[in-house]
């Protein structure tokens, strides 16, 4: 590798040149400016033998050059100490993260020039959120082999206790493993969502629709388990006009029921569809229980996040609700409603 000056020598160096040139272009001024004056107004000026420098002026001009040049170079140098020092230290963080060390930071101290300052902050700030996005993938990895690893595990079960003749091949066999494949192929789709849209890359193709046509739909489809599950449930359902994907808003609206399904308390159910708020129409649902924390609720929409380590599901319903809803320019809300939640698919009106 080429070994290239250091920056600091290159400032002092051109600074002595600038403080030279400088010395230079004022004599050859001088000399031009005074040919000038004797050549149109002799009697300005004394005559030239009268001013030629003797000896002792060309030390004199030695010495103010080479004073000049030293306070040159010392300045050059005081003002690249000021910059090669952060970004050595910027150029050391980036080889230590290069390395593998996300943890590594450049610092600035008061005197760092302000232009430097702001590139060592803006690399701090880049560093950590590659460091916040690698803990986030390892974390992500590690929870899409959680949620995966029981249904694989199951099926494995099943399929081998019918191959050593354990379980045999009926109607009740094949649902089970079915109602198996189901989950796995539900879960790749809630991961598939999540990661397009996270890149902004998730596909849609709106046209107008009628929420409360979509959540009718659902209610002959799920409406039947909701009450199996112990769900008084209460459809109200008024036309909430959007401009939106049908198929993604939809699998929302399926995502938000089948939270209220895994997460509530069998109680009463609340399914209602139409105006939200200025400008704003969804579908809300309520349910009786059991709620969530303050701190709950500002998680709940992150991807294997649950209210409660004892529940089921895979942690991914709700965000897929809030990268859909988002993806359509609205939002997922949650607000208490007595001692249960209030989950809204807000959507602007069309």
């Amino acid at each position: 590798m080429t070994r290239r000056a250091s920056l600091w020598r290159k400032i002092a160096t051109r600074m002595a040149l600038v403080t030279l040139a400088g010395f230079a272009s004022a004599a050859f001024a001088a000399l031009f400016l005074y040919a000038w004056v004797f050549e149109n107004h002799s009697d300005a000026a004394p005559r030239p033998s009268e001013w030629t420098p003797h000896e002792i002026d060309y030390l004199v001009i030695a010495a103010a050059i080479g004073v000049a040049v030293l306070i040159a170079v010392i300045a050059g140098a005081q003002l690249a100490r000021r910059i090669v020092m952060p970004v050595n230290g910027l150029a050391e963080a980036a080889r230590r993260i290069a390395g593998g060390d996300l943890k590594a930071r450049a610092v600035v101290d008061d005197e760092t020039a302000g232009e430097v300052a702001t590139l060592v902050e803006d690399f701090n700030r880049m560093a950590e959120r590659l460091e916040s996005l690698t803990t986030g993938m390892v974390d992500w990895n590690a929870a899409i082999a959680h949620e995966l690893r029981t249904p694989v595990t199951i099926l494995k079960g099943r399929l081998q206790g019918v191959a050593d003749g354990v379980f045999q091949i009926d109607e009740r066999t094949l649902t089970s493993l079915l109602r198996q494949v189901d989950g796995l192929a539900r879960l790749v789709e809630d991961l598939r969502v999540v990661s397009l849209a996270d890149v902004g890359r998730l596909d849609l193709r709106p046209e107008l629709i009628d929420l409360a046509q979509i959540v009718a739909e659902l209610q002959a489809a799920v409406g039947p388990r909701l009450t199996e599950a112990g769900f008084v449930c209460d459809w109200r359902l008024e036309p909430a006009r959007v401009l939106g994907d049908p198929v993604r808003l939809r699998q929302a609206l399926l995502a938000l029921l089948q939270n209220a399904l895994v997460h509530a308390t069998p109680g009463p159910l609340t399914i209602r569809s139409g105006p939200l708020g200025a400008g704003e129409v969804g579908v809300a649902v309520e349910d009786d229980g059991p709620g969530l924390t303050p701190d709950e609720a500002t998680v709940i929409f992150e991807p294997f996040q649950r209210a409660s380590t004892r529940t089921q599901g895979s942690g991914l319903g709700l965000a897929v609700v809030r990268q859909i809803a988002q993806a359509h320019g609205g939002s997922i809300r949650h607000r208490p409603h007595n001692a249960g939640s209030t989950f809204e698919l807000v959507l602007p009106a069309s």
